[in-house]
Protein backbone atom coordinates (compact mmCIF):
# COMPACT_ATOMS: atom_id res chain seq x y z
CA UNK A 1 0.00 0.00 0.00
CA UNK A 2 1.23 3.05 -0.58
CA UNK A 3 0.51 6.98 0.40
CA UNK A 4 1.04 10.01 -1.75
CA UNK A 5 0.72 13.55 -0.02
CA UNK A 6 -0.26 15.84 -2.17
CA UNK A 7 -0.24 19.76 -1.37
CA UNK A 8 -2.45 22.04 -2.02
CA UNK A 9 -1.80 25.62 -1.26
CA UNK A 10 -5.17 26.97 -0.30
CA UNK A 11 -5.89 29.31 -2.78
CA UNK A 12 -9.43 29.65 -3.20
CA UNK A 13 -10.18 33.36 -2.48
CA UNK A 14 -12.88 35.18 -0.85
CA UNK A 15 -13.54 38.42 -2.20
CA UNK A 16 -15.81 41.41 -0.55
CA UNK A 17 -15.64 44.93 -0.69
CA UNK A 18 -16.88 47.10 2.13
CA UNK A 19 -17.43 50.60 0.89
CA UNK A 20 -19.09 53.46 2.91
CA UNK A 21 -18.82 56.94 1.57
CA UNK A 22 -20.49 59.57 3.35
CA UNK A 23 -20.35 63.25 2.63
CA UNK A 24 -21.07 65.99 5.41
CA UNK A 25 -20.31 69.31 5.83
CA UNK A 26 -16.68 70.14 5.61
CA UNK A 27 -15.17 71.45 8.87
CA UNK A 28 -11.38 72.89 9.36
CA UNK A 29 -9.52 71.77 12.30
CA UNK A 30 -5.57 72.26 13.35
CA UNK A 31 -5.40 69.61 15.31
CA UNK A 32 -5.47 65.80 14.13
CA UNK A 33 -7.93 63.13 16.20
CA UNK A 34 -7.69 59.61 16.00
CA UNK A 35 -11.54 58.75 14.14
CA UNK A 36 -11.57 62.46 12.76
CA UNK A 37 -15.04 62.87 10.57
CA UNK A 38 -12.86 63.78 7.21
CA UNK A 39 -15.75 64.57 4.65
CA UNK A 40 -16.46 61.17 2.29
CA UNK A 41 -13.26 60.01 3.10
CA UNK A 42 -14.85 57.14 5.59
CA UNK A 43 -12.87 53.71 5.60
CA UNK A 44 -13.52 51.08 3.48
CA UNK A 45 -12.86 47.44 3.17
CA UNK A 46 -11.93 44.75 -0.05
CA UNK A 47 -10.77 41.17 1.12
CA UNK A 48 -10.10 38.13 -0.50
CA UNK A 49 -8.36 34.77 0.53
CA UNK A 50 -5.67 33.90 -1.20
CA UNK A 51 -3.10 35.28 -4.18
CA UNK A 52 -3.33 38.76 -4.60
CA UNK A 53 -4.44 39.98 -8.23
CA UNK A 54 -6.44 42.87 -9.70
CA UNK A 55 -10.03 41.77 -9.87
CA UNK A 56 -11.37 38.44 -9.26
CA UNK A 57 -9.20 35.33 -10.53
CA UNK A 58 -10.49 32.12 -11.99
CA UNK A 59 -9.19 30.95 -8.33
CA UNK A 60 -11.11 33.97 -6.50
CA UNK A 61 -14.31 33.74 -4.33
CA UNK A 62 -16.74 36.17 -2.94
CA UNK A 63 -16.61 36.71 0.53
CA UNK A 64 -20.20 35.09 1.68
CA UNK A 65 -22.74 37.80 2.78
CA UNK A 66 -23.28 35.77 5.98
CA UNK A 67 -19.80 35.87 7.18
CA UNK A 68 -18.32 38.61 8.70
CA UNK A 69 -14.74 39.18 9.97
CA UNK A 70 -12.80 41.57 12.53
CA UNK A 71 -10.89 44.73 12.58
CA UNK A 72 -8.30 46.30 14.20
CA UNK A 73 -6.01 49.47 12.82
CA UNK A 74 -3.07 51.21 14.62
CA UNK A 75 -2.72 55.45 13.66
CA UNK A 76 0.69 56.48 13.12
CA UNK A 77 1.29 60.11 13.66
CA UNK A 78 2.48 62.54 10.90
CA UNK A 79 5.05 61.22 8.25
CA UNK A 80 5.54 57.81 10.40
CA UNK A 81 6.01 54.69 8.93
CA UNK A 82 4.92 51.28 10.64
CA UNK A 83 8.37 50.31 10.06
CA UNK A 84 9.79 52.87 11.88
CA UNK A 85 7.15 54.00 14.48
CA UNK A 86 4.96 50.80 15.45
CA UNK A 87 6.19 51.34 18.79
CA UNK A 88 6.19 54.90 19.39
CA UNK A 89 3.96 56.14 22.32
CA UNK A 90 2.22 58.52 19.69
CA UNK A 91 1.18 54.77 17.31
CA UNK A 92 -1.90 54.17 19.27
CA UNK A 93 -5.32 52.44 18.73
CA UNK A 94 -7.38 53.64 16.27
CA UNK A 95 -10.08 50.33 15.67
CA UNK A 96 -10.81 48.07 17.99
CA UNK A 97 -12.03 44.72 17.28
CA UNK A 98 -14.77 46.28 14.85
CA UNK A 99 -17.28 43.67 13.65
CA UNK A 100 -17.57 43.63 10.00
CA UNK A 101 -20.93 42.75 7.75
CA UNK A 102 -22.75 43.16 5.22
CA UNK A 103 -25.45 45.17 4.54
CA UNK A 104 -28.22 44.62 1.93
CA UNK A 105 -29.80 48.38 2.88
CA UNK A 106 -28.85 51.55 2.96
CA UNK A 107 -29.28 54.07 5.88
CA UNK A 108 -28.63 57.55 6.35
CA UNK A 109 -24.72 57.15 6.63
CA UNK A 110 -24.32 53.78 4.55
CA UNK A 111 -24.77 52.95 1.00
CA UNK A 112 -26.77 49.68 0.10
CA UNK A 113 -24.74 46.15 -0.46
CA UNK A 114 -21.80 47.37 1.12
CA UNK A 115 -19.43 46.09 4.05
CA UNK A 116 -19.02 48.05 7.03
CA UNK A 117 -18.70 48.73 11.09
CA UNK A 118 -21.73 49.98 13.07
CA UNK A 119 -19.81 52.93 13.91
CA UNK A 120 -18.58 55.02 11.04
CA UNK A 121 -14.83 55.24 10.61
CA UNK A 122 -12.55 58.01 8.75
CA UNK A 123 -8.97 58.20 7.77
CA UNK A 124 -7.26 60.62 9.43
CA UNK A 125 -6.25 64.29 7.76
CA UNK A 126 -3.01 63.51 8.82
CA UNK A 127 -0.63 60.41 9.23
CA UNK A 128 -1.24 56.66 8.15
CA UNK A 129 -3.32 53.46 9.75
CA UNK A 130 -1.70 50.00 9.92
CA UNK A 131 -4.82 47.53 9.68
CA UNK A 132 -5.30 44.21 10.59
CA UNK A 133 -8.14 41.58 10.40
CA UNK A 134 -9.17 38.41 11.06
CA UNK A 135 -12.42 36.03 10.56
CA UNK A 136 -14.61 34.00 11.85
CA UNK A 137 -15.19 36.74 14.50
CA UNK A 138 -16.54 34.44 16.77
CA UNK A 139 -12.67 34.24 17.42
CA UNK A 140 -11.18 35.13 20.50
CA UNK A 141 -7.80 37.38 19.74
CA UNK A 142 -5.95 40.33 20.92
CA UNK A 143 -3.69 42.20 18.04
CA UNK A 144 -1.05 44.18 19.92
CA UNK A 145 1.65 46.24 17.94
CA UNK A 146 4.09 43.76 18.44
CA UNK A 147 1.94 40.73 17.56
CA UNK A 148 -0.28 41.69 16.10
CA UNK A 149 -3.50 39.08 15.38
CA UNK A 150 -2.52 36.71 18.49
CA UNK A 151 -4.92 33.63 19.19
CA UNK A 152 -3.88 32.01 22.78
CA UNK A 153 -4.59 28.41 23.20
CA UNK A 154 -6.22 27.99 20.29
CA UNK A 155 -8.34 24.31 20.24
CA UNK A 156 -9.18 23.23 16.81
CA UNK A 157 -11.73 20.32 18.41
CA UNK A 158 -13.49 23.36 20.51
CA UNK A 159 -13.46 24.93 17.22
CA UNK A 160 -14.32 22.18 15.13
CA UNK A 161 -13.53 22.73 11.53
CA UNK A 162 -13.90 26.65 11.63
CA UNK A 163 -11.23 27.79 9.25
CA UNK A 164 -9.58 30.51 11.02
CA UNK A 165 -7.66 33.08 8.63
CA UNK A 166 -5.76 36.26 9.31
CA UNK A 167 -5.13 39.13 6.85
CA UNK A 168 -1.88 40.34 5.81
CA UNK A 169 -0.98 43.12 7.88
CA UNK A 170 -1.97 46.12 5.75
CA UNK A 171 0.54 49.00 6.53
CA UNK A 172 0.24 53.00 6.08
CA UNK A 173 -2.69 53.02 4.11
CA UNK A 174 -4.01 56.66 4.34
CA UNK A 175 -6.87 56.31 1.78
CA UNK A 176 -9.50 54.15 0.05
CA UNK A 177 -7.75 52.09 -2.96
CA UNK A 178 -8.59 50.12 -5.86
CA UNK A 179 -6.79 46.72 -5.49
CA UNK A 180 -9.33 43.62 -6.20
CA UNK A 181 -12.61 44.95 -7.34
CA UNK A 182 -13.89 47.80 -4.82
CA UNK A 183 -12.50 50.61 -3.26
CA UNK A 184 -10.89 50.06 0.37
CA UNK A 185 -8.14 48.57 2.70
CA UNK A 186 -7.60 45.82 0.73
CA UNK A 187 -7.61 42.81 3.01
CA UNK A 188 -5.83 39.88 2.17
CA UNK A 189 -6.81 36.72 4.02
CA UNK A 190 -5.45 33.40 4.40
CA UNK A 191 -5.86 30.39 6.05
CA UNK A 192 -3.88 29.73 9.47
CA UNK A 193 -4.96 25.77 9.77
CA UNK A 194 -3.90 22.77 8.09
CA UNK A 195 -6.70 21.20 5.87
CA UNK A 196 -6.73 17.34 5.05
CA UNK A 197 -8.04 14.81 3.47
CA UNK A 198 -8.24 11.22 2.02
CA UNK A 199 -8.57 9.19 -1.33
CA UNK A 200 -8.37 5.79 -1.87
CA UNK A 201 -8.06 3.62 -4.87
CA UNK A 202 -6.59 -0.02 -5.96
CA UNK A 203 -3.54 -0.64 -8.26
CA UNK A 204 -5.50 -3.08 -10.52
CA UNK A 205 -8.91 -4.57 -10.84
CA UNK A 206 -8.47 -7.23 -8.19
CA UNK A 207 -12.08 -8.68 -8.66
CA UNK A 208 -11.49 -9.16 -12.72
CA UNK A 209 -14.11 -7.28 -13.94
CA UNK A 210 -16.71 -9.00 -11.82
CA UNK A 211 -19.21 -8.08 -9.55
CA UNK A 212 -21.45 -9.46 -6.86
CA UNK A 213 -23.28 -12.15 -8.06
CA UNK A 214 -20.45 -13.17 -10.87
CA UNK A 215 -17.18 -13.61 -8.72
CA UNK A 216 -14.97 -16.72 -9.25
CA UNK A 217 -12.77 -18.29 -8.05
CA UNK A 218 -9.25 -16.11 -7.13
CA UNK A 219 -11.24 -12.56 -7.14
CA UNK A 220 -10.78 -10.63 -4.57
CA UNK A 221 -13.08 -7.53 -3.35
CA UNK A 222 -11.48 -5.03 -0.78
CA UNK A 223 -13.29 -2.62 1.42
CA UNK A 224 -12.01 0.44 3.33
CA UNK A 225 -13.08 -0.29 7.02
CA UNK A 226 -11.24 2.96 8.87
CA UNK A 227 -8.86 5.96 8.56
CA UNK A 228 -7.33 7.41 11.94
CA UNK A 229 -5.13 9.75 12.86
CA UNK A 230 -3.16 9.26 15.81
CA UNK A 231 -1.41 11.33 18.57
CA UNK A 232 -1.60 14.79 17.06
CA UNK A 233 -1.44 17.87 19.01
CA UNK A 234 -4.90 20.04 18.96
CA UNK A 235 -4.11 23.55 20.76
CA UNK A 236 -1.28 26.13 19.87
CA UNK A 237 -0.95 29.89 20.06
CA UNK A 238 -0.69 31.32 16.91
CA UNK A 239 1.35 34.97 16.39
CA UNK A 240 1.67 36.89 13.42
CA UNK A 241 4.25 39.01 14.52
CA UNK A 242 7.19 39.17 14.65
CA UNK A 243 7.24 36.11 12.65
CA UNK A 244 4.29 34.40 11.93
CA UNK A 245 3.86 30.83 13.35
CA UNK A 246 2.04 28.95 15.37
CA UNK A 247 3.98 28.10 19.06
CA UNK A 248 3.47 25.93 22.18
CA UNK A 249 1.79 22.61 20.18
CA UNK A 250 -0.05 20.61 22.99
CA UNK A 251 -2.54 18.11 23.30
CA UNK A 252 -2.60 14.55 22.00
CA UNK A 253 -5.92 13.40 20.41
CA UNK A 254 -7.00 10.68 17.91
CA UNK A 255 -8.67 11.38 14.68
CA UNK A 256 -11.40 8.60 13.23
CA UNK A 257 -11.52 10.08 9.67
CA UNK A 258 -13.50 7.16 8.44
CA UNK A 259 -15.20 4.22 9.79
CA UNK A 260 -17.50 1.62 7.97
CA UNK A 261 -17.53 -0.30 5.01
CA UNK A 262 -16.52 1.02 1.25
CA UNK A 263 -15.94 -0.46 -1.68
CA UNK A 264 -12.18 0.23 -2.81
CA UNK A 265 -11.94 0.13 -7.04
CA UNK A 266 -9.68 1.48 -9.27
CA UNK A 267 -11.49 4.55 -9.24
CA UNK A 268 -10.28 7.29 -6.84
CA UNK A 269 -12.83 8.31 -4.32
CA UNK A 270 -12.88 10.45 -1.03
CA UNK A 271 -13.03 8.58 1.91
CA UNK A 272 -14.44 11.16 5.02
CA UNK A 273 -16.89 10.51 7.55
CA UNK A 274 -19.82 13.63 7.62
CA UNK A 275 -18.40 14.53 11.20
CA UNK A 276 -14.48 14.26 10.39
CA UNK A 277 -12.20 16.54 11.70
CA UNK A 278 -10.73 17.88 8.20
CA UNK A 279 -9.19 21.05 9.72
CA UNK A 280 -6.51 20.43 11.91
CA UNK A 281 -3.63 22.41 14.19
CA UNK A 282 0.07 23.00 12.25
CA UNK A 283 2.80 21.24 13.33
CA UNK A 284 5.63 19.38 12.80
CA UNK A 285 6.77 15.69 13.07
CA UNK A 286 9.52 14.34 14.78
CA UNK A 287 11.20 10.88 13.57
CA UNK A 288 11.34 9.75 17.08
CA UNK A 289 7.65 10.58 18.10
CA UNK A 290 4.74 8.03 17.02
CA UNK A 291 2.35 10.20 15.26
CA UNK A 292 0.89 7.93 12.59
CA UNK A 293 -2.20 7.10 10.46
CA UNK A 294 -3.83 3.58 10.71
CA UNK A 295 -5.66 1.87 7.69
CA UNK A 296 -7.58 -0.51 8.20
CA UNK A 297 -9.57 -2.68 5.02
CA UNK A 298 -10.82 -6.08 4.59
CA UNK A 299 -9.86 -8.49 1.63
CA UNK A 300 -11.78 -10.89 0.43
CA UNK A 301 -10.65 -13.72 -1.80
CA UNK A 302 -13.44 -16.14 -3.15
CA UNK A 303 -12.82 -20.15 -3.65
CA UNK A 304 -15.84 -19.89 -6.55
CA UNK A 305 -19.20 -17.70 -6.58
CA UNK A 306 -20.16 -17.49 -3.15
CA UNK A 307 -17.55 -18.43 -0.81
CA UNK A 308 -14.59 -16.58 0.51
CA UNK A 309 -12.17 -15.99 2.97
CA UNK A 310 -11.51 -12.72 5.38
CA UNK A 311 -8.40 -10.81 5.41
CA UNK A 312 -8.18 -8.25 7.75
CA UNK A 313 -5.23 -5.50 7.31
CA UNK A 314 -3.70 -2.69 9.60
CA UNK A 315 -1.60 -0.64 7.70
CA UNK A 316 0.30 1.94 10.07
CA UNK A 317 2.65 5.00 8.17
CA UNK A 318 4.32 7.56 10.29
CA UNK A 319 3.70 10.99 9.49
CA UNK A 320 6.92 12.03 9.37
CA UNK A 321 7.93 9.68 7.06
CA UNK A 322 5.11 10.17 4.66
CA UNK A 323 6.01 14.46 4.50
CA UNK A 324 9.75 13.95 4.37
CA UNK A 325 11.45 15.24 1.77
CA UNK A 326 9.73 18.84 2.89
CA UNK A 327 9.16 20.57 6.12
CA UNK A 328 8.03 17.45 7.78
CA UNK A 329 4.55 19.50 8.92
CA UNK A 330 1.34 20.20 8.35
CA UNK A 331 1.29 23.67 7.12
CA UNK A 332 -0.47 26.72 7.29
CA UNK A 333 -2.73 27.45 4.54
CA UNK A 334 -2.01 23.92 2.74
CA UNK A 335 -4.80 21.77 2.00
CA UNK A 336 -3.21 18.38 1.79
CA UNK A 337 -4.52 15.14 0.09
CA UNK A 338 -3.25 11.69 1.01
CA UNK A 339 -3.85 9.49 -1.79
CA UNK A 340 -3.70 5.40 -1.02
CA UNK A 341 -3.27 3.02 -3.14
CA UNK A 342 -3.51 -0.84 -2.50
CA UNK A 343 -1.44 -2.57 -4.67
CA UNK A 344 -1.58 -6.15 -4.32
CA UNK A 345 0.94 -6.87 -7.10
CA UNK A 346 3.93 -7.67 -5.27
CA UNK A 347 1.64 -10.32 -3.57
CA UNK A 348 0.45 -12.65 -6.21
CA UNK A 349 0.56 -16.22 -5.43
CA UNK A 350 2.86 -18.44 -7.65
CA UNK A 351 3.75 -22.01 -7.58
CA UNK A 352 6.95 -23.62 -7.18
CA UNK A 353 6.87 -27.04 -8.41
CA UNK A 354 9.43 -29.96 -8.68
CA UNK A 355 9.28 -33.55 -8.33
CA UNK A 356 11.59 -35.49 -6.25
CA UNK A 357 13.11 -38.46 -8.19
CA UNK A 358 11.89 -42.13 -7.29
CA UNK A 359 13.93 -44.16 -4.78
CA UNK A 360 14.78 -47.09 -6.61
CA UNK A 361 14.51 -50.24 -4.52
CA UNK A 362 15.68 -53.58 -5.65
CA UNK A 363 14.46 -56.44 -4.25
CA UNK A 364 15.50 -60.17 -5.44
CA UNK A 365 13.02 -63.21 -5.91
CA UNK A 366 14.29 -66.37 -5.69
CA UNK A 367 12.70 -69.21 -7.41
Amino acid sequence: MSINVNRVCMKKMILLAVIASVTLASCVKNEVTPDEENGSNAISYQTVVGTMSRGLSSTQTKFPITSTFGSFAYFVAGNGTWAANANDLTTTLYINDEEIKYHASASALFNANTWHATAVHYWPKQGSLTFFAYTPKTISVTCEKTTGIKAENYNVDANKNVDFMVADMVADKNQNTTIYEYNGVPTLFRHKLTQIGFKIKTASDYANGHSSGSYAAGDKVIELTGITINNVANQGIYTQLPAEGWSGQTGTVDYTHFSGNQAVTTTLAEAKNADAQTIVLPQTFSDNVDVNITITYTIKTYTDGTNYSTEIVTETKKLYELHSGTSNAWEMNKNITYGITIDLSSQIIYWDPAIENWDNVDNGIDI
